[in-house]
């Protein structure tokens, strides 16, 4: 990274991902990936995972996962899901080239072909004033033509509530306005939060704490209005059983990338529309998660809440070479972004473009 930047909760000076590229016997490839934890994500796959899809037909991503999923034991809730995260994804990218389909199309169909999209930063820098270079980085986003904006805060009630009421002056009363916690808060300082920002207009609010806190979600869930988004740390189905049925979330957010890949995010989504939340995929990682995100996003349901129309697609707004390098994003003039057009995710990657980004490589075979 050019500089280190992060959340409330921590700061970062480099990204990191695995990328996995499956090949068929015929030379078709696919493409996928997961971020979180990539050095042990590669080594599952490299030593249980693989072996379990080499020489299997690519054209049954769904079957595949079940193979893989047996391998979800101990570890319900973590690595094993972002290593099958990987794999999954890739299967999907490959099935859908096989099929000569954009994946939106082998999915069963876009319902839209445009996102309303939303930028995600600027993100917390360290000094003694965090927040010190949001009005211009917010600017340049207005100038860009966003028309939704999620910052990130959570340095205590005071400070993020006059950094909400300082941002929304200059946005305006039209764009849309979300703010992410990173995990950084405790109930207590995001009811006291709540209770300073009334008149700034909120989406949602984002993960205000620990993520696997159950009992202190419950208890912020029934003493805020505000809307509650989370979920890019939850993995797998069961990760948003809980939540679902607890009543948690207005906004459910599963990282394609690291809650078991595109099979179980459409499980998700589908327990998600039994409850009638709706669904804004958490987008982060490579180009290959971007536009995964996209085509699942384009099949997901119209859902409503507060006015506002779902799914909404989230474009970090931080250093990313592992994205701008192989995806153009063309923000249309009413701020949505469109749908790849092209077969599988709609990628075509110059694997000599990687090269300078690689710090390991391994290759299997069947």
């Amino acid at each position: 990274m050019p500089e280190k930047i992060g959340n409330a909760a921590r700061f970062f000076d480099k990204r990191e991902a695995l990328v996995v590229k499956i090949t068929s016997k015929g030379g078709e490839v696919g493409w996928g990936e997961t971020w979180a934890m990539p050095a042990p994500a590669g080594a599952l796959i490299q030593n249980v995972l693989a072996t379990e899809i080499l020489g299997e037909d690519s054209q049954y991503p769904q079957k595949l996962w079940r193979k893989l999923s047996r391998f979800i034991i101990n570890d319900r809730r973590g690595l094993t899901h972002m290593a099958i995260s990987a794999l999954d994804i890739a299967v999907w990218d490959l099935a859908a080239r096989m099929a000569k389909k954009p994946l939106s199309d082998f999915l069963g169909g876009a319902l839209r072909k445009n996102l309303t999209a939303y930028i995600s930063g600027p993100f917390v820098k360290p000094g003694i004033d965090p927040y010190a270079h949001y009005n211009k980085e917010i600017e340049d986003y207005l100038e860009k033509g966003y028309s939704n904006i999620k910052i990130r805060a959570g340095k205590g009630a005071k400070i993020d509530a006059n950094l909400v009421s300082s941002v929304r002056k200059i946005i305006g009363p039209n764009i849309g306005l979300m703010v992410d916690f990173n995990e950084a808060c405790d109930v207590s300082q995001t009811i006291d939060f709540e209770s300073r920002i009334s008149d700034c207009d909120l989406i949602w609010l984002e993960e205000p704490i620990v993520h696997d806190d159950l009992p202190n979600w419950q208890r912020l869930s029934l003493s805020t209005s505000m809307a509650l988004a989370g979920g890019e740390s939850l993995y797998g189905l069961s990760g948003f059983r809980d939540y679902f049925t607890a009543g948690i979330f207005s906004v459910a957010q599963p990282d394609l990338a690291l809650c078991g890949g595109i099979s179980e995010g459409l499980r998700i989504a589908a327990m998600a529309e039994a409850f009638n939340v709706p669904i804004a995929p958490h987008v982060w990682g490579t180009a290959i998660n971007f536009n995964a995100s996209l085509h699942f996003a384009s099949i997901l349901p119209d859902r409503s809440n507060k006015s506002i129309r779902f799914p909404y697609f989230e474009i970090d707004a931080s250093y990313n070479p592992f994205r701008t390098d192989f995806v153009d994003i063309q923000l249309q003039k009413d701020g949505t972004i469109e749908l790849p057009t092209g077969i599988g995710l709609g990628l075509n990657i110059n694997e000599k473009a990687l090269l300078p980004f690689i710090i390991n490589h391994t290759r299997l075979q069947a």
